[in-house]
């Protein structure tokens, strides 16, 4: 059986699905938004960044003679992952590493310019209607109206002279198969490169929407977003935190109540529900604590009540005893011994309500176990063969030595009672917190469904004791609250192949 989460780790986790699926709408969206090209917030950030490579790129390819441009991609390429490319329409390389372009990729670069030379194949060109509208914004932006020509070479615009346009045309697609994003930056001519030659496009080829953070780079994102949730986890921290430990008090009084430890209390520092409900257990373990109390008190009183009819009784039977024949002194036998387990039923009564009402008053002393094992068994008159001892000579335990004697006896007694004729098992180890004494017999041991209630006043296993061999159901209820009372704890469970096992732990003596 798995065991369950805690409410501070199922918050820990609900707090990482909100994470996740934060970081999955995140992707979608910019799935989405480079599904739709340039277009869209996020696609105004690539679009500025293509901007920038082309810019730069620009600087670098006129910076070197047209021999090393490929090698000026080429060290794009490897830097950033991508397949870089430079194209002389009608897709003509120029430099870099060649590549097949698919359709969607010639029809942007038809778009962007309506006055590329023909492929072999694709007819003549669209009219252009107006004539004065169809030159190129982009010769027109650095040339103005007038074209230049091969023999006479216009004097260059003041645009030209201070350095870039303020914007290049750029494209970013989707397309092929398998499917790649396409970005195409068209390039001012460079120095090396005559104008008349056609335009430059720099395409770039990439697997990733991102373009390995070229066109886009998640990591400022990521980095962004978790560390707003780790900030948004330590501010939720003491406030879970404050929470979590409320409950997880409550959780330990109910347990230690459940238990018939009624002095344990709640913080009631809190002004909220946790803090009504801290007040409400509080409240409910004082209520319990004077009800079992007063439980106890009555039934002392009873039996502290019976004791004298008990007594008179007994003394009328013994007068009525010389006066009788021998015949009626039969009859009168069975009376004597109802009498007598009556009365042992208000001694077992008695010893109850003073150990259960009076531990407040005794001291927890230092106690040799091994003596204390032989003076319990010789008061119990159990013969030493029947019992097989695993006590260190010198272990010592933290009880009330008349209360550990008392409980001992009773389980003593109570192995005799339904194990009789097998060994009796008692050792006695020490841990890092506390000695253990375990008092083992080999009878039948009790159903399973029975052990939680072992210990609880008047319960009796009835498949194990009848009439003649049950005795009055105080006998463990006894030795859990002498072991309480010294600050241990008591628990049972049944062995293999058969046998009952009874677990003590007491505290250990501090060095």
């Amino acid at each position: 059986m798995t065991r369950p989460l805690n409410l501070y780790t199922r918050i820990l986790l609900w707090l990482l699905v909100n994470v996740i699926v934060l970081a999955a709408t995140f992707v979608g969206v910019l799935h989405w938004q480079f599904s739709e090209g340039l277009r869209g917030a996020l696609g105004g950030i690539a679009g500025d960044r293509l901007q920038a490579i082309g810019q730069q790129t620009h600087e670098a390819l006129s910076t070197r003679p047209k021999d090393q441009w490929t090698e000026v991609l080429s060290s794009f390429s490897a830097r950033h992952d991508v397949q870089a490319c430079l194209f002389n329409l009608p897709e003509r390389v120029v430099a870099g590493e060649a590549m097949t372009l698919p359709e969607e990729v010639h029809q942007k670069l038809k778009d962007m310019n309506p006055e590329r030379p023909r492929r072999a194949g694709e007819g003549p060109p669209p009219p252009r209607d107006p004539p004065p509208h169809e030159q190129d914004p982009l010769e027109q932006f650095l040339f103005g109206d007038e074209m230049p020509n091969q023999d006479r070479a216009p004097p260059p615009p003041a645009r030209e002279l201070e350095g870039m346009p303020s914007r290049l045309g750029t494209f970013l697609v989707q397309a092929g198969q398998p499917p790649l994003y396409y970005a195409g930056i068209r390039l001012p001519p460079p120095t090396g490169w005559r104008r008349v030659e056609g335009p430059l496009m720099l395409i770039i080829a990439t697997p990733s929407m991102t373009g390995h953070g070229l066109f886009f780079d998640i990591r400022p994102w990521l980095v962004g977003l978790f560390g707003a949730m780790a900030i948004s986890a330590l501010l939720w921290l003491p406030f879970v935190q404050g929470i979590t430990g409320t409950i997880r008090a409550n959780m330990k009084a109910t347990e230690e109540i459940a238990k018939g430890r009624f002095e344990v209390r709640v913080p009631e520092d809190r002004g909220d529900e946790l803090g009504r409900l801290g007040h409400a257990v509080n409240h409910m373990a004082i209520q319990l604590d004077g009800l079992v109390r007063g439980q106890k008190r009555f039934l002392g009183d009873i039996a502290h009540e019976l004791c004298g009819p008990i007594s008179r009784m007994e003394m009328s039977l013994s007068i009525v005893e010389q006066r009788i024949t021998a015949a009626e002194a039969t009859r009168l036998a069975d009376v004597r011994d109802e009498l007598r387990q009556i009365s042992s039923l208000v001694n077992e009564l008695l010893s109850f309500s003073k150990v259960s009402l009076g531990p407040s008053q005794r001291t927890v002393e230092l106690v040799p176990l091994l003596e204390l094992v032989h003076e319990v068994a010789q008061m119990e008159a159990i013969p030493i063969d029947e019992l097989s001892l695993h006590i260190p000579l010198d272990l010592q335990v933290s009880a009330v030595p008349h209360f550990l004697r008392r409980a001992i006896g009773n389980i003593l007694r109570n192995a005799r009672l339904h194990a009789a004729g097998s060994i009796i098992d008692i050792s006695g180890t020490t841990t890092e917190s506390h000695v253990q004494i375990t008092l083992t017999d080999h009878g039948p041991g009790v159903p399973e469904e029975s052990l939680p209630r072992l210990f609880e006043p008047f319960y009796r296993v009835d498949i194990a004791r009848t009439r003649e061999t049950g005795g009055t159901g105080l006998g463990l209820s006894i030795v859990k609250t002498c072991i309480e009372s010294c600050g241990g704890i008591v628990t049972a469970k049944n062995i293999e192949p058969h046998g009952l096992q009874i677990l003590i732990e007491l505290g250990k003596p501090s060095s």
